[in-house]
């Protein structure tokens, strides 16, 4: 009698399930069909859909000429197309859509085509990655055109494989998906061509785009710019050794003879302690010795060595002191100290002259500007450059060259740049030493068309040797 409950409870709960799982596709369903972006169309895509089915990770792609582009992943807001792994996923999916796309001579009655995606469907040079980069389960679903060619799809990695309702529920909001995007990008086309006509309006738009390409102007490029210490005073390391503590922070008014690194005196100090005590005992020595001569003159020929003991033993105490005195890196002048991070030197095993900070004038700075090989231009240093601010991209600041690298040297990140350096016309009290921007040279005058192409066409022939 009590079992009878039970079994229609659980009877009535996988039917409150199944009721919430097509209240969900509906749902999904009409904001999919409400979406006017297809930003926001692809973000629902790859985000919500797990309200329906679970999943590990949601990948949106778009196929075009046997090329693959991938747009969005789930969870992430942007998305490194040059990573290894969006690189090997490009080319499964590129091989397996276009499989496909060859075969797909069959009568149209969806949307969507679902395949389950194993390792063993892939080829042998992308099976390495497979169990790095997916699980074993993958669905990989094909958005289908009216006329049935694969325009988009959706990988869905997970770790279990969809059971019988999951797949009949996916294809159905798949299927919605594709619809929705199908309409969106029909709008598109259509508000394209009913703006852009064949008429007049459009060949005169062409004309203006044409003639704006020769309007003369000034060859120019734009290159990281940082506002860097002029003539600043290096803080070295004076002996082998450890950073113990470091005093000051990054950007603080320092005065001459503050105390900046602490390195580890523990060694130094023995040693100092040891020559001290030998030291005295060979003034003692040198004493006794003396007094003895008074009596006994055979002892007067063993002062001088005694002598000689005392001066050496002094001279290693001394030279052991300067160590310990050494350890204490103290400001040689007046400034603000610049350096990246404390945690970064404590604790960091150094050798005699290893640069750890510099010093600089606050008032006294220069503009550096790094400009990768491939941008590089002949400048004009009678024609002053530009800094933007990052902190206010709206305003400028001229400068005047007082050098120009001419021959591209390594960066802290390996790249290869000129450096090219300049003074403010006009300096504001507000410019402060580590501050970055943009720097923007200038060159001869040409035409805009030139201006444009000039770095494609570098890359081309680059490339290609032409």
């Amino acid at each position: 009698m009590e079992k009878k409950p039970r079994k229609s409870n659980k009877k009535n709960l996988n039917t409150e399930g199944k009721l919430a799982l097509l209240l969900t596709l509906n749902t999904l369903l009409k904001k999919a069909r409400h979406k006017t972006k297809q930003s926001e169309l692809e973000f629902l895509i790859v985000n919500q859909t797990h309200n329906l089915v679970s999943y590990r990770q949601a990948v949106y792609w778009e196929f075009h000429k046997n090329k693959c582009d991938i747009k969005s992943i789930s969870g992430l807001a942007q998305i490194d197309k040059d990573g290894p792994y969006l690189q090997w996923l490009k080319k499964v999916i590129e091989k397996l859509a276009s499989k496909h796309q060859k075969n797909n001579d069959e009568k149209l009655d969806s949307f969507v085509k679902i395949f389950t995606i194993k390792k063993e469907h892939c080829d042998s040079s992308d099976q390495k990655n497979w169990d790095e980069w997916a699980s074993k389960n993958v669905t990989l679903v094909f958005f289908l055109d009216k006329k049935g060619h694969i325009f988009s799809g959706l990988w869905i990695d997970r770790d279990k494989s969809f059971n019988e309702l999951e797949h009949v529920m996916l294809e159905d909001l798949t299927d919605g998906y594709a619809a929705a995007l199908q309409s969106l990008n029909a709008s598109k086309k259509y508000k394209f061509g009913r703006k852009s006509s064949s008429g007049l309006g459009f060949k005169i738009i062409l004309l203006l785009i044409l003639s704006s390409l020769f309007i003369p102007v000034r060859m120019s490029s734009v290159a990281p710019a940082e506002i860097v210490a002029q003539k600043p005073f290096t803080v070295t390391v004076p002996i082998d050794g450890v950073i113990d503590e470091v005093l000051v922070s990054p950007g603080q008014i320092v005065q001459k003879g503050d105390l900046l690194i602490q390195m580890d005196s523990t060694s130094l100090e023995n040693k100092a302690i040891m020559a001290k005590g030998e030291l005295d005992a060979s003034e003692i020595a040198l004493q006794k010795t003396q007094r003895e001569s008074l009596a006994d003159r055979t002892k007067l020929a063993e002062i001088e060595i005694l002598k000689a003991q005392v001066e050496q033993k002094r001279a290693e105490y001394n030279f052991a002191q300067e160590f310990v005195e050494r350890s204490e890196i103290i400001a040689e002048r007046d400034g603000i100290v610049i350096f990246s991070d404390p945690n970064s030197l404590r604790g960091k095993p150094v050798q005699t002259g290893e640069q750890t900070m510099l010093i600089a004038d606050p008032q006294e700075y220069e503009l550096l500007i790094r400009i990768p090989i491939n941008q590089m231009i002949s400048i004009n240093e009678t024609v002053p450059a530009r800094f933007f601010l990052n902190v206010n991209p709206f305003q400028y600041q001229e400068i005047e060259y007082s050098s120009v690298g001419y021959q591209a040297t390594a960066d802290a990140d390996g790249l290869m740049t000129y450096k090219v350096r300049g003074d403010f016309i006009n300096k504001d009290e507000d410019m402060r030493i580590g501050w970055i921007g943009t720097g923007k040279v200038y060159g001869e005058w040409t035409i805009l068309a030139v201006n444009i192409l000039r770095r494609p066409i570098v890359a081309f022939r680059s490339k290609f040797g032409l």
